[in-house]
């Protein structure tokens, strides 16, 4: 099974050389997307990772302990 999974790469190397080979000046891609965007992405998502934490924290007071 090793044998399988390491010979994948090997097998890929060549299409990842023929992309890189392809890529010039010409066909390089160009920025769509403002950098605010991507700023206010970047709060939004770190914002929602701290927002579920901070869920979890307060719903885990919320349940009956045992003694």
């Amino acid at each position: 099974m090793f044998k399988i999974l390491s010979s994948i790469p090997m097998f890929l190397l060549p299409a990842l050389a023929y992309a890189a080979k392809e890529m010039d000046a010409a066909n390089a891609p160009v920025e769509t997307v403002g950098t605010i965007y991507i700023v206010i992405f970047g709060i939004l998502f770190i914002g929602m990772i701290v927002g579920f934490f901070v869920y979890l924290w307060m719903s885990d007071d919320k349940e009956p302990k045992e003694k």
